[in-house]
């Protein structure tokens, strides 16, 4: 076990003008070195206050970026021993606040979409209820397949809020993750994610689909994610085939 000390990593400091949160700065840049095995399992992350000190920002920062990285399962805080780094993912269990591309890469496995349909529209009263608050609103629905090296593993039927990300659909989703290209075409944050999961018998179509046997078990997930002003911006629902997907969470005490 290895006590790191802050002169042992090359931290990037963190850019003030950015529209990217501070806490979201300083969570990518960790994650990096941890995914880099720059910073390896069982390592022993300095201070929170030597930390505040070179990012330059206060504890609370400091500390929301480290407890993004605790529900990501990267790290973990011991009492009298400090913030360690834990051994690389658990690739037999998917996470419900990643992107189905990084879930799958945490897989080892390559994520893919086949787009079943993508129209254009304006969000009404038959809309989810988290969308309700928007009727009217310019829309994209985008219908996926989501495959895992080549095995189907889900579908996703998307509502995206399009009102501040115009272009929007001529983006190939087939190739594109949507989150990555809100955050890197349109500079859009996803502050929060928030999720309802239940369970439904796959019909006919789903069971096509998914290559599984009609009135087989699917893990239902509504997804709806949040901007940093909390405005929605997607709601999504999800149906995952139980063999490849199961659900976990994990709330840590005093983080």
């Amino acid at each position: 076990m290895r006590r790191l000390q802050i002169a042992d990593l090359a931290l990037t400091p963190v850019d003030a003008n950015s529209p990217v949160p501070l806490y979201h700065q300083i969570e990518s840049d960790l994650r990096k070195l941890i995914e880099t095995g720059v910073i390896a399992p069982d390592d022993i992350l300095p201070p929170e206050n030597e930390l505040c000190r070179v990012y330059g920002v206060g504890r609370h920062t400091v500390r929301m970026a480290l407890s993004r990285l605790v529900n990501d399962r990267l790290i973990v805080r011991k009492s009298g021993r400090g913030t360690v780094v834990v051994a690389g993912p658990d690739r037999t269990r998917f996470y419900l606040d990643r992107s189905f591309t990084r879930q799958m890469a945490d897989f080892g496995l390559t994520a893919r979409s086949v787009l079943l349909e993508t129209s254009a529209g304006a969000v009404d009263a038959r809309a989810p209820e988290p969308l309700r608050s928007h009727i009217g609103a310019r829309c994209l629905h985008i219908a996926r397949l989501r495959l895992g090296d080549g095995d189907p593993v889900g579908l996703q039927y998307t509502t995206l809020l399009t009102d501040h990300c115009p272009g929007i659909e001529t983006v190939d989703f087939t190739r594109e993750s949507l989150y990555d290209v809100l955050h890197n075409q349109y500079r859009m944050v996803i502050a929060r994610i928030s999720h309802v999961v239940s369970a439904a018998a796959a019909d006919r179509t789903q069971a096509s689909l998914l290559q599984v046997t009609p009135g087989e078990p699917l893990l239902v997930v509504k997804t709806t994610a949040h901007l940093t002003n909390n405005d929605v911006i997607e709601y999504t629902m999800s149906y995952y085939r139980t063999d490849k997907y199961e659900y976990s969470t994990t709330y840590t005490f005093g983080s």
